[in-house]
Formats: structure tokens, C-alpha cells, sequence
């Protein structure tokens, strides 16, 4: 069978540099869904907030299968790997939304970005992808900026940062099994699977804890969901084009996008150190460009 252009990738399609111009949009706008997610949690328990996030993340989804044919474009040989990867999925947002509910964002944040050497280590442990010194020079870089920028608070009790380890951890494994999956099966059909198989098993959990939202709560959890949607689809396609590897680095941005966050929401004014930490993670940041580029010009 002929490989399709958009749909199944090959190495004379793939492009690491728009692989990460596509990671830094994706977190951009998993960043600001994050904030909209703690506030959710105010009201409503971790399960039931991702069961609207996912379950209603499959309409964006579905009209993205359409075109290439409904149904049939999900079908797929690796159900077990997509049932894998929903589970470890599921229980990334289980932990980090857990987590938000207990600690202040900012921690939670920070120990998030254990999660990019988790997958260069990985990747590296398991022999899946060859990590190069420049790549990790920028995960090195990026997470001392990381470490200069956040300065926990030291709020929350130590369990919800055990928590958040754990969510990282599972966060880094799923990274790695996208990748994989990549190599046969669409990016949309990845994306509908893991959010389609997260929902269903947030259902049995409704029955021990929902909370009746308000009409104008329903719509927010309604409109969380369709934006979960168009955002995981950006971050599967991220995978598309670029190694886990060169693309760990760019979640750092995060925190960049937490400090434009935390003024505007929160009136929250940036540090010397959060200046300087982010400067370190816009190097990190143009040295896993420069890693990308060199890789592309060897292919």
C-alpha cells in the first residue's frame, strides 16, 4: 500500500523543526487549558473533569477523521499499544489533576518538568532513540532555568508531590509510545483513541462522585473539552515530525507560559530569577532547533 502524504509518516516527509514549532503551540495552549482545568477543579473531582475534557475532545476529532474516511481511518493492528498509552494517559491527568487540587499551581508546574528527561532517559535506557550531546546540553539547560524560575513555594502536602512525580513519570512513558504508535497509525487516530478509551474509563467513577454542574458550568466543561480536543491533536502531530528527544526540551516553555499566566489571572508580577530562568530556556530552547536542523540536513 502506498504511503499517504499527511497520514502515515516517512522519513522524507518529516520535519524535526516543524515538529517543535508545533510543540511550542501545543503547550502554549495546554497552558492556558491548564489554568482553566484548576479552576474546574474548585468545583468539580478529578475524574469528572476528565471525562468532559476527553469525552467531548472527540468532536474536533471526528471531523479531522472525516476526510480520511471515518471509521476506517481507525482502523489500526496496535490496539493493545493505544490501550497502553490511554491507560498511562489517564492516569498522568488523574495524578496532575489531583495534584492542582491540593497544591498551588506553581509546584505542581515545576515538578512537571522532571517529565523531559524522564523521556531522554527512557528513550535512552530502553534503546528506542539516540539521544545527542547537544540534546541533552538543552535538557540540561532548560531544566536549571527550570530550577532558577520556580523556587517551589514549598506549599501543599509532600503526598501531592509524590503525586505529581508519578504523573510525570507516566506522562514521559506515554510520550514514548506515541512516538511509536506514529509509525503506523494516523495522528488523528491516535489522538481519538487515547481520549476516547480515557473517557470510558472515567465512567464507572461517575457513580461514586458527580456533581451536578450549573448550565453555564456544563457549558464551560462542554468548552474545555472541544479545546482539549484541537490542542491534542497539535501535540500528536508534534510526534509526527520530530524524535521525543528533540522535542522534550520545548515543554519548558511551559513555564513561560505560567508566568504570563500568573500576571494576567493572577496578578502575579515575574521574579529576577523567573527573567533569568527564562532566558536559560530560550537558549535551551534555540539549541534544540539547532539539534533539529542538523538532524534534518543528514536524512
Amino acid at each position: 500500500m502506498a504511503v499517504r502524504e499527511g497520514i502515515f509518516p516517512t522519513q522524507e516527509n518529516r520535519d524535526p523543526r516543524k515538529g517543535l514549532l508545533l510543540m511550542l503551540v501545543g503547550i502554549g495552549l495546554f497552558s492556558i487549558l491548564n489554568g482553566v482545568v484548576k479552576a474546574q477543579m474548585e468545583v468539580f473531582p478529578p475524574n469528572q473533569v476528565i471525562l468532559f475534557r476527553n469525552a467531548f475532545a472527540l468532536v474536533p476529532l471526528w471531523f479531522m477523521l472525516l476526510p480520511l474516511g471515518g471509521l476506517a481511518a481507525l482502523r489500526s493492528a496496535r490496539i493493545k499499544e493505544h490501550v497502553v498509552l490511554s491507560v498511562l494517559f489517564t492516569g498522568t491527568l488523574l495524578c496532575i489533576f489531583f495534584a492542582y487540587s491540593i497544591m498551588p499551581l506553581v509546584d505542581v508546574t515545576a515538578i512537571s518538568f522532571t517529565q523531559p528527561l524522564l523521556v531522554s532517559v527512557f528513550a535512552f535506557a530502553l534503546g528506542l532513540e539516540k539521544t545527542t550531546r547537544l540534546q541533552w546540553l538543552a535538557v540540561g539547560i532548560g531544566l536549571g532555568g527550570v530550577l532558577v524560575m520556580v523556587q517551589p513555594t514549598g506549599g501543599g502536602p509532600v503526598i501531592g508531590g509524590l503525586i505529581a512525580l508519578v504523573g510525570s513519570a507516566m506522562g514521559a512513558a506515554s510520550m514514548l509510545i506515541q512516538r511509536r504508535l506514529s509509525t503506523s497509525d494516523s495522528t488523528q487516530s491516535i489522538a481519538f483513541y487515547t481520549l476516547g478509551i480515557s473517557a470510558l474509563l472515567m465512567v464507572p467513577l461517575m457513580f461514586y462522585s458527580y456533581v451536578t454542574p450549573t448550565p453555564w458550568q456544563l457549558a464551560g466543561l462542554i468548552g474545555m473539552g472541544v479545546a482539549s480536543g484541537l490542542c491534542q491533536y497539535v501535540i500528536v502531530r508534534a510526534f509526527y515530525h520530530a524524535t521525543a528527544s528533540e522535542i522534550a526540551p520545548m515543554t519548558y516553555t511551559k513555564i513561560i507560559w505560567a508566568v504570563i499566566i500568573g500576571y494576567l489571572w493572577f496578578s502575579e508580577v515575574p521574579t529576577l530569577p523567573v527573567m533569568l530562568g527564562s532566558i536559560a530556556v530560550m537558549g535551551a530552547t534555540y539549541l534544540a532547533f539547532r539539534s533539529a536542523a542538523a538532524a534534518r540536513m543528514t536524512i
